[in-house]
């Protein structure tokens, strides 16, 4: 069975990974260089404590089997790439600033522990003792000790450099222009390089899922760009940055190989990537609220990425209306935390054509049915 990939971002290289490794032909179709979309914009993290909390969905439930998968999954792939891909455990302190936010994260943790997750709240002076940059007029913090994050950058080298081991193809440069569809179903795709047939085609090309031509309207789900900006800040060589992924109302602070990633805005500007001023000085002013000295930091970095949006916010995962056309898209802040099951589960549905009944909300076809 020959399988073609549209997109080599973490989704269509996992994906293709788990193929490949079952034995499929697999081509993943890059129009420009594998990992450096979505994947390299984006910060890593991975945390459903924090993103899903106690939630009871079809889309908790997904992101937590996928936490649980993330150990095995980054030491699977770092053996099989030969690179570190910084996956840390060290969780999530979510910030108080004022009494309000403090009794409701107080709340939350007792919620939290009550559906047998590891929270508790921290004592402003514990707080204090566990990260000592933070500012001292917080008044506490939620910690979750079952977030974690890996090193997005790293994890968009790795997996090219593990599939290399494998029989797949990646082709970077190759812009996939159209599908090919005769009688209903999925023949291959008109490419830069010429058409390119297979046996089964599956979209992973994010933010971009809609933009390929050679369908009718609404026989793709519909996925739109959701854009955020970024910023990375520098200390000095002798300051420890925070273990843990930080968190307030406006902004999350991410500590990584020496750098502090601050981000995200939540923009609709449809495919526009630049950056602007406006969102630099926002964010730098909102990391230097949690840790005051960062003003003085250097500015290292700004950038921008899109995020791929259904109009739910859950995934589509699974075959369209045309047979043996697939789609893994419309993970939106999640696609580093999703990685595993979504490369997992669209194994599954590609080869053996079914998928776990509970994610059956993932279904590209719901949005024919509304």
């Amino acid at each position: 069975m020959k399988i073609l990939i549209v997109g080599a971002g973490i989704a269509g290289l996992a994906i293709g990974w788990r193929l490949a490794e079952a034995g499929a032909s697999v081509e993943i179709l890059e129009r420009g260089r594998a990992g450096r979309g979505a994947t390299w914009a984006s910060a890593g993290m991975i945390a459903p404590g924090v993103e899903i909390g106690g939630e009871e969905s079809a889309l908790a439930h997904f992101a937590r089997e996928s936490r649980n998968a993330w150990p095995a999954f980054a030491a699977e792939l770092e053996q099989a790439s030969g690179c570190d891909i910084g996956f840390r455990e060290d969780g999530s302190l979510i910030v108080a600033a004022n009494d309000m936010r403090e009794r409701e994260l107080q709340d939350r943790a007792r919620h939290l522990s009550d559906r047998h997750l590891r929270a508790e709240w921290l004592s402003p002076s514990a707080l204090r003792a566990r990260e000592p940059l933070l500012a001292s007029d917080l008044r506490g913090a939620l910690h979750v000790g079952d977030d974690a994050q890996v090193d997005n950058r790293a994890l968009g080298d790795a997996l090219p450099a593990a599939l290399a081991r494998t029989k797949a193809r990646l082709r970077e440069g190759c812009d996939v222009q159209a599908l090919i569809v005769d009688k209903d179903r999925a023949r291959g795709v008109v490419t830069s390089e010429g058409a390119i047939e297979g046996d089964a085609i599956v979209l992973a090309s994010g933010a971009w899922l809609n933009g390929v031509a050679g369908v009718t309207q609404g026989d793709l789900p519909p996925v739109a760009p959701a854009k955020g900006q970024m910023i990375a800040l520098e200390p000095p060589a002798d300051v420890a940055l925070p273990k843990a992924l930080v968190w307030d109302e406006d902004i999350y602070l991410v500590p990584r190989r020496g750098r502090l990633i601050a981000g995200a805005t939540m923009e609709e500007a449809g495919f526009d990537t630049s950056v602007t001023r406006e969102a630099r000085n926002d964010l730098l002013a909102a990391a230097c609220r949690l840790i005051p000295q960062a003003h003085a930091w250097r500015l290292s970095e700004i950038w921008a990425g899109l995020r791929p949006k259904t109009p739910d916010s859950m995934p589509v995962l699974g075959e369209t209306a045309i047979a043996g056309l697939f789609v893994a898209g419309g993970q939106f802040r999640n696609g580093i935390l999703f990685a595993p099951m979504v490369a997992e589960l669209m194994r599954s549905i590609v080869l053996k054509g079914t998928g776990e009944h509970a994610y059956a909300a993932f279904d590209p076809k719901r949005f024919q049915r509304a």
